[in-house]
């Protein structure tokens, strides 16, 4: 199975929102999706997808992060959200997309 990872662009909007509500069994990620991109942190090369061929089959997003302990604070990402279509789950597309 050939997998090709790219960034997302604006015409693979609506069909991550699926594929993520897909694989999650819900809107929530969907959702949580678009309000990240509206975020003044969003950065869009963190946001890709896996194409089997021009079909969009997963998706993952990393989102800048701060975490703070008592004496320091350090910028991170948080993986949040990874999915795949739920017929190709446990082929290791999500490894390939982390």
């Amino acid at each position: 199975m050939k997998i090709q990872i790219r960034p997302e662009n604006k015409n693979d909007y609506k069909t991550i929102s699926m594929v993520n509500d897909m694989a999650f069994g819900q809107k929530d990620e969907g959702i949580l999706i678009e309000r990240l991109r509206k975020n003044k942190k969003f950065i869009k090369e963190l946001s890709l997808v896996a194409c089997m061929g021009n079909e969009i089959i997963g998706h993952i997003l990393f989102f800048p992060i701060k975490i703070n302990s008592e004496k320091d604070s350090f910028d991170s990402l948080a993986l949040a959200p990874m999915s795949v279509i739920p017929e190709l789950q446990g082929l290791g597309i999500g490894s390939q997309l982390v």
